[in-house]
């Protein structure tokens, strides 16, 4: 129950994407059980744009992610962001070049359940002017800020000086929508955000703001690299969709020529074994 009608469509914004913002080559790299995860993928987003992964979970979408964003070594391949070689760069570096990253399992890989909402509002921007001179930490402007981003993202909170883990699946991923796309390292939006499953068991009105966010930082610029395995959702958002299977990408679509049939095929056996 949401208390009102829900609209499962966002709007589409037209507008055509811009330059390219992020370049995937021959990228590699393995898993935690030191298999193959990643086998030569290729792939480019642009600003303006959101690039939809779709796939069974399992078949290297969330490694792709992590290596994108600094968590995961890449075996082979590069990663450029902006036009910058980021391979195998600390994570902190990363963050600094404009990339958000909204994590799988937001309450296990997203928060840190037993700390103040302020406090994982402010995990990564603490360090940072306004937040801080490198020596002491400006409470009033994180105060202030928190209750601010907790107005726009409508986050339901009795404080932001609750706990973490008194929030919601749906509260939970507003505060980590608000702390990665809010601008607060550098006062500038992001230039790529990394979505992996970010509606994953939320109900369907924050699945919805969760869509409307996403579109309305596409509008504003951002390219957006977003991982789900909900074909209808992937094929409503996405500009264009890549299919994963295996660590490999099997198919590149439009999103005028994606349909449930095509996408289906390339999720298939047997495209990766003609491969």
């Amino acid at each position: 129950m949401v208390g009102r009608p829900v609209v499962f469509r966002p709007e589409i914004a037209e507008k055509r994407p811009g330059d390219e913002i992020a370049k995937i080559i021959d990228l590699e790299a393995l898993s935690d059980k030191s298999v193959h995860a990643l086998r030569k993928v290729n792939l480019t987003i642009r600003s303006g744009e959101i690039v939809g992964i779709a796939g069974i979970s399992g078949n290297g979408q969330v490694e792709l992610a992590e290596v994108i964003v600094g968590l995961r070594k890449a075996t082979g391949g590069r990663v450029i962001i902006d036009g910058v070689d980021v391979t195998n760069e600390d994570p902190k570096r990363i963050i600094e070049l404009g990339v958000a990253y909204i994590p799988p399992e937001s309450t296990r890989w997203g928060i840190i359940q037993d700390m103040r909402i302020v406090d994982n509002l402010f995990l990564k921007a603490y360090r940072y002017p306004p937040y801080s001179n490198r020596l002491v930490l400006n409470w009033k402007k994180i105060f202030e800020d928190s209750e601010k981003l907790v107005r726009k993202f409508e986050i339901i909170t009795p404080s932001i000086f609750a706990k973490a883990r008194s929030l919601s699946g749906g509260n939970i991923q507003r505060l980590i929508l608000a702390r990665e796309l809010s601008g607060l390292i550098g006062g500038k939006i992001p230039k790529l955000i990394i979505a992996a499953y970010p509606t994953k068991g939320l109900d369907v009105g924050a699945t919805e703001f969760v869509h409307k966010t996403l579109m309305k930082y596409k509008k504003l610029g951002s390219g957006i690299l977003f991982i789900s395995e909900d074909l209808d959702e992937i094929m409503m958002l996405s500009d264009r969709i890549a299919v994963m299977l295996e660590g490999r990408i099997t198919g590149i679509l439009s999103r005028e020529e994606a349909d449930i049939e095509k996408l289906g095929l390339l999720m298939s056996k047997a495209v990766a074994q003609a491969r």
